[in-house]
């Protein structure tokens, strides 16, 4: 009998998926811990065990098989109108969101509540968001446990800020202040950068658009101001407002030991000064703050943010502030660095806002101003390429990864697992200008700037990487 090359390839996920569960389950049953349901609710204390290393390397060994194997079983033309129809589920999400449903749902209890009295807080259609509900319900977002009867899973439950829905109906612009800021992030990439990915073809195929560096942010919001410009405009202080604890919710994204690996912060000097360039309302430098007592740090950002930044602090560290070891700067990192030789300059998800030649000139201030001991970290997604033989590997780069290579059929930088990223690289390019980069990549731009990396430490997938850098030493 002929080979059947097609079922050969089920059969090796299919064994990929079966071994890793097993797996998984003897690390869980090893440990007394249980693996989170899709059922319950989230909590950061419930998500614990999936968050440890060796547990999180097999759940994306998981998700990348799963993935791979819908894919190869899934009928081609589905597959591919399936794609094209995924943006409906974005705007699913905002309507949800909009709507406080999360809240109304949560307040209602787990056996859940009809759609007429989901709809009702905002005066929402009921037959159209029950629509909107089941379609996310079919995509393992809330749970349909009656007709018209709607509850929370584990991911829909992301979506609920933990506020009375009678406090956000008071005041529907400060939602998002003081949450986890996870409903604002999705919020956010549901809306502008949504409206933005709209046009892309037409933006990418202007030949004026790449001669002037327009974005399809701009095409689709008749505005000549970069994304951060058109944030800082009074008619949308509620968007940065919520842009900024989105931000925050970006932060909590990661793993929870992120920022510690790849640098050891600990090996700094005492009273050494962190500048978090660009670091927003400084969600980054509050881990390093409460973890690094011996550290100093300066929080750069503009002036439109600081009071944003001002709110954070006093809300979950005031000490750090009262007592100076942590300051809020209002700095344009386009303009030459104020603080000269700290121990460290520290860009978090700065650079892949802009293009080269904005990073350029970022870079070169922030070397200008270095130390011949300044360290230059750069926390930031490091892509990979999606075939075969193509390590991270620059010559002079020494290069650690918390994960092991993927077996095949997997695909090298694991699929599905690590999608994050790469859907964030089109946000970039759509709203801001910007690239997610790949090793080579930031290794060239580091160089014409007068920098040389010298580290990488790659996170898992869909995490953020650490590239080290130093001052070039000139002959």
């Amino acid at each position: 009998m002929a080979s059947n090359t097609g079922i050969g390839g089920l059969r090796a996920l299919m064994d990929i998926l079966h071994s890793t569960v097993d797996k998984l389950d003897e690390t869980m049953a090893s440990r007394g811990q249980t693996f989170p349901s899709l059922d319950d609710s989230y909590s950061v204390e419930s998500e614990a065990p999936r968050n440890s290393p060796d547990v999180l390397a097999l759940c994306n060994i998981l998700v990348s098989a799963a993935s791979q194997l819908i894919a190869a079983a899934c009928p081609t033309t589905t597959s591919t109108f399936l794609t094209s129809l995924q943006y409906q589920t974005s705007a699913c999400l905002r309507a949800v969101v909009r709507a406080h449903a999360a809240e109304v749902i949560r307040e209602a209890g787990p056996k859940g509540l009809h759609i007429s009295q989901i709809a009702k807080p905002t005066n929402m259609d009921p037959n159209k968001l029950a629509r909107i509900l089941r379609l996310l319900a079919t995509n393992h977002i809330f749970k349909e446990v009656a007709p018209d009867v709607f509850a929370h899973n584990r991911t829909s439950s992301i979506l609920d800020t933990g506020k009375p829905v009678s406090e956000i109906l008071e005041d529907p612009v400060a939602k998002h202040d003081g949450t986890s800021g996870m409903p604002a992030l999705v919020e956010q990439l549901s809306d502008y950068s949504i409206k933005a990915a709209a046009y892309m073809p037409e933006t990418l195929l202007d030949p004026s658009s790449a001669a002037t560096g327009k974005t399809a942010f701009n095409r689709a919001y008749k505005t000549e101001l970069t994304v951060f410009e058109w944030l800082k405009q009074p008619e949308n202080a509620h968007i940065h407002r919520r842009f900024n604890m989105a931000m925050a919710g970006l932060a909590k994204l990661g793993v929870p030991w992120e920022v510690f690996e790849g640098f050891d912060w600990q090996t700094l000097p005492e009273k050494s000064l962190v500048v978090d360039v660009g670091g927003g309302v400084g969600s980054q430098t509050l881990t390093l703050a409460k973890k690094c007592p011996h550290l100093n740090f300066v929080i750069q950002d503009t002036e439109a943010t600081q009071p944003n930044a001002e709110k954070y602090w006093a809300e979950r560290f005031p000490e750090a502030i009262s007592s100076g070891r942590v300051q809020y700067h209002v700095h344009n990192f386009y303009e030459p660095q104020p603080i000269r030789s700290p121990a460290v300059y520290y860009l978090k998800n700065v650079l892949h806002d802009w293009s080269d030649s904005r990073c350029t000139t970022i870079l070169r201030h922030l070397r200008d101003s270095a130390g011949p001991d300044t360290k230059l970290v750069i926390h930031e997604n490091v892509m990979e390429y999606a075939c075969e033989g193509s390590s991270l590997t620059v010559p002079g780069v020494s290069v650690s990864s918390a994960t092991k290579a993927y077996p095949p059929p997997l695909l090298p930088n694991a699929g599905q697992a690590s999608m994050f990223t790469y859907y964030i690289d089109i946000v970039m390019m759509n709203t801001h200008g910007g690239v997610e980069r790949t090793l080579p990549h930031f290794c060239e731009l580091l160089a014409n700037c007068g920098w040389k990396a010298i580290s990488l430490y790659k996170g898992p997938p869909g995490e953020r990487g650490k590239i080290i850098a130093v001052p070039q030493q000139h002959d």
